[in-house]
């Protein structure tokens, strides 16, 4: 393949589930319409270069150096394990322009965003076309796997099939969007990804066991974290009962999401004082509730609200420190256009 296309993929809220993806359990996440592209346009002699809208040029390298080396950046590393596979590439090289509106560090996907486009525009040119399901399982080896990260999936499952789906459930099951507006905010805290899921996974596999026990013998802090546990995977098992239905009130999932942050604040320590002040002021502003989004400690937090106080929603999130706000719409998974 020669000629220029665009590979595009989605950033992706998690309504409920979140931290649940690394223990087993299924989540309930939405890809939205804030999305990470990559236009690939054809250059000579098999140089890659990519440059960023935001960041300029970001690296440049040739096709053959890369193979065969150990690569910490995973765009390197899944294109080398990429070419590895695919040895008869010989067609010339690309220029790769990256350009973004899902937020930074912030919880959103914004990594997994752009591996996911990333994979998909390469299985494009070596392959003429790609499986959404095949790109979800190489991203996800690619960037967590590989690197021993430790996160689960649902990111990858999210930027990949698009859509509101209840994953780690079997095959992804599509579900009904509940009534109202969701409403993103970024604090424009930046936060330790990986730190806050080792800390969160590594304090809760052992306890994994004891899950549905009556009496664990078990200390206070591990019960707490058992019992914040098992409130959120109940939430997440409701609302995908009611999401499966059909219509879901706003209002009444809103109350459920607030919940949820409630154990991801209180249990698992993710929320800051400017996350607390953006949520408090939707809810005073007509947001029916929300929660963080991601793994804490900084980024993003959403509201759902009805349609008619969205715009007072955004203004209120803003007035109390966030860095942005906007609002987020259901959307499709990865795709390529020419």
């Amino acid at each position: 393949m020669k000629v220029s296309f665009t590979s595009s993929a989605p950033g992706r809220l998690c309504l409920f589930g979140e931290h649940q993806d690394y223990l087993g359990l299924p989540v309930i996440a939405m890809a939205m319409n804030r999305r990470c592209r990559l236009t690939f346009t054809p250059v000579d002699e098999g140089n890659v270069e990519v440059t960023s809208a935001i960041l300029g040029p970001m690296d440049a390298f040739h096709l053959k150096v890369i193979l065969g080396e150990e690569h910490t950046d995973p765009l390197r590393h899944a294109l080398a394990r990429l070419l590895e596979e695919f040895e008869s590439y010989e067609d010339g090289g690309w220029h790769v322009h990256i350009d973004s509106d899902v937020p930074v560090r912030a919880g959103c996907s914004s990594s997994t965003a752009l591996m996911t486009a990333w994979v998909a525009g390469w299985l494009q040119i070596l392959q003429g076309g790609f499986d959404p399901s095949d790109v979800v399982r190489r991203s996800h080896r690619y960037e967590v796997l590989d690197f021993n990260g430790a996160g689960g999936d649902m990111d990858q499952f999210a930027c990949g099939h698009g859509g509101l789906n209840r994953f780690g459930a079997g095959v992804p099951c599509a579900l009904h969007q509940p009534g109202g507006v969701f409403v993103l905010g970024d604090s424009g805290q930046p936060k330790d990804t990986q730190g806050h899921l080792r800390r969160c996974r590594d304090g809760r596999i052992p306890l994994m066991p004891y899950l549905d026990s009556l009496h664990p013998e078990l200390t206070s802090d591990e019960l707490m974290l058992l019992e914040g546990t098992k409130v959120n995977r109940d939430l997440e098992a409701h609302w995908a009962e009611m999401m499966m239905t059909g219509h879901v009130s706003g209002k009444e999932m809103g109350e459920g999401l607030t919940r949820h942050h409630a154990v991801l604040r209180d249990v698992l320590g993710l929320s800051t004082p400017r996350i607390e002040a953006m949520l408090d002021a939707a809810r005073s502003a007509g947001a029916w509730g929300g929660k963080i989004n991601g793994s804490g400690g900084g980024g993003c937090c959403f509201a759902l609200c009805p349609e008619e106080d969205a715009d007072d929603v955004i203004d209120a999130m803003k007035a109390a420190g966030a860095a942005g706000a906007w609002r987020v719409e259901m959307d499709e998974g990865v795709t390529c256009t020419v």
